[in-house]
């Protein structure tokens, strides 16, 4: 992967008011979009393996439903999918930076930049943890 437009994908609705936006990004540089899901257990609590399963599961379900709303945009996009075994914020900035990504797209929780500092929202991390230019798509009101 090299130049590529990440997205991170969870079903929420910023994830899929982003999803046009890195679709746009994708054809405008013509280069495939690749729709991540990071899953990974809290490091103070563990993993069984039993719940990573289900987590990866979960995360492919995501996955599917955000190609096939980017493949509705328009059928032309070039799509990837990653499940990343990480914390969210580590995976999505991990494999953008990685990959060398040309930006990393991901949805806003649409509470704004305090509450999103106080409860430590992922976009708010995520834009303060990579060198990658990141874009937040707020959900619809």
């Amino acid at each position: 992967m090299a130049n590529e437009i990440v997205l991170g994908y969870d079903g929420s609705d910023g994830a899929k008011a982003a999803v046009p936006h890195g679709v746009a990004l994708a054809l405008a540089f013509d280069v495939p979009l690749v729709l991540a899901f990071a899953h990974g257990a809290n490091p103070v609590g563990g993993v069984a393996g039993d719940l990573s399963r289900a987590a990866a599961e979960v995360g492919r379900t995501f996955l599917d439903e955000g190609a096939a709303l980017a493949r509705d945009v328009d059928a032309k996009v070039k799509i990837k999918t990653v499940l990343v075994n990480a914390m969210p914020v580590e995976g999505l900035v991990g494999l953008a930076e990685e990959s060398k990504a040309r930006m990393l797209v991901v949805g806003g929780n649409g509470h704004g930049t305090l509450i999103g500092t106080l409860l430590g929202s992922i976009d708010y991390k995520i834009l303060h943890q990579t060198v990658v230019p990141v874009l937040v798509v707020q959900p619809p009101d």
